[in-house]
């Protein structure tokens, strides 16, 4: 079957997202457009529309005169990074907390915490396992984005959490981070369900401040 140019744009931008996120493409790498074709056997233009999404999450950059590469980032880049999700994270929490529908957003992050509460910190977990506790782990997070009622914050927090998730799928793989994590969403979700949400909302900020060090780790190892 053959595709048409949008959604073979669309493919290839997920696949070098993918590969991106989970560093298959290092930080500070270059992507030629000729690699790309031959990689992907097509033309330049789905991989400039590509390219030109992945520059839109903030994953890649255009130099003049040089090209395309992966974004790379600095100890500080980190501590702005993670101090300002860690405040649009906070944000979103307080505005679902406007949102009429608080039993459906208290049932979720139950089952969330449920999920990521049952295997948690085990040594033995499988790649699919650790995989799946990722996902609930992020899911956590946009849960309260999806009752905040505000288009403008869930834009902005997806730009960042494009550039954070290149660090959190590092230390979220390994137990101690899992266990602090969980805990921490725990801690989140019951002062959310006592409805102290300006309490869930500095667990919130102070979650983000822990995962910082985790972060920071990873960095130094890449």
């Amino acid at each position: 079957m053959t595709l048409d140019k949008k959604t073979l744009s669309s493919r290839i931008y997920e696949i070098l997202r993918t590969d991106i996120l989970s560093q298959k493409i290092s930080l500070g790498e270059k992507l030629t457009l000729k690699a790309l074709q031959e990689r992907f056997g097509v033309s330049s233009t789905p991989i400039r529309e590509a390219l030109t999404r992945l520059s839109d999450d903030g994953l890649v950059q255009y130099y003049s005169n040089i090209g395309v590469n992966v974004i790379e980032l600095t100890e500080e880049d980190l501590r702005e990074l993670y101090q300002f999700m860690g405040d649009l994270d906070s944000l979103a929490i307080l505005y679902a907390a406007a949102c009429p529908d608080q039993e459906k957003i208290r049932k979720e992050l139950e089952n969330n915490i449920r999920q990521t509460q049952t295997r948690c910190g085990q040594e033995s977990m499988t790649v699919r396992e650790i995989q799946s506790w990722i996902r609930y782990s992020d899911r956590f997070h946009l849960i309260f984005y999806d009752y905040c009622g505000n288009r403008r914050l869930t834009q902005a927090a997806e730009r960042q959490r494009s550039q954070l998730t290149i660090f959190s799928n590092c230390y979220e793989t390994l137990p101690a981070p899992q266990t602090q994590i969980s805990n921490a969403h725990l801690e989140i979700f019951e002062a959310y369900r006592a409805g102290d949400f300006r309490q869930a909302a500095e667990r919130m900020r102070l979650h983000l401040k822990e995962s910082l060090r985790f972060a920071l780790e990873s960095l130094s190892s890449m």
